[in-house]
């Protein structure tokens, strides 16, 4: 038996497992390095929006529009303001909402329709815009004094008469990849995710 053979062989195999485990592991941090980029993207994307319309709220060119929040729940808000700026002074009703309708091209089974919508009051028209970017958190905590710790939250659905002792909210946004990123060949993998959190404190909510 030649035992400078078999001990080349073995010697061999180790190396090439060590190869190919190294290059599985550079392979698996690629994709998360991707997944977690474009994940971030997405969710860039979403807030760029929606921090232009919490702060525009209650928004008009010479006043506050009266109400401003018109329901305030932990995954749905709507509220008033002139949104585009119109010279004439027509005010849009604005809502976000957090669905429960699965977004069906995803592995991910978490990933639900973020629906804004935008509605001309004075012409009855409604622009909708389901964003599907594999939003799988969108909550909303209200503050009814400045300062106030987030923990001390109002309840939801904020009730009509204390609707406008609203001064801060408080929203939280997940966004995770529509694949699963796997450190090994067997385990479960997990989605990237992507979270990010803002208290808003808009000026039209201020008391007069």
């Amino acid at each position: 038996m030649n035992f400078g053979l078999i001990t080349s062989y073995v010697v061999g195999g180790i190396i090439l497992i060590g190869i190919l485990s190294m290059t599985l592991s550079v392979s698996n941090s690629s994709t998360e390095i991707t997944l977690t980029s474009v994940t971030r993207e997405k969710a860039s994307g979403i807030v760029e929006v929606l921090e232009h319309d919490i702060q525009k709220m209650g928004y008009n060119r010479t006043n506050k529009t009266d109400p401003i929040i018109v329901t305030a729940d932990s995954n749905f808000i709507q509220f008033r303001s002139n949104i585009d700026n119109s010279t004439d002074g027509s005010v849009e009703l604005i809502t976000w909402h957090f669905t429960t309708t699965a977004v069906t091209n995803t592995k991910n089974p978490n990933d639900y329709i973020l629906l804004r919508s935008v509605e001309n009051l004075s012409t009855g028209s409604i622009e909708k815009t389901p964003i599907k970017l594999g939003v799988t958190n969108f909550n909303i905590k209200y503050l009814d004094e400045y300062g106030e710790p987030v923990s001390n939250h109002m309840s939801t659905p904020v009730a009509t008469n204390d609707l406008e002792n609203i001064r801060q909210l408080y929203i939280q946004l997940i966004v995770e990849s529509n694949a699963k990123v796997y450190k090994f060949n067997k385990d479960d993998g997990r989605y990237v995710a992507s979270i990010w959190e803002k208290r808003f404190s808009p000026g039209n909510l201020e008391s007069n």
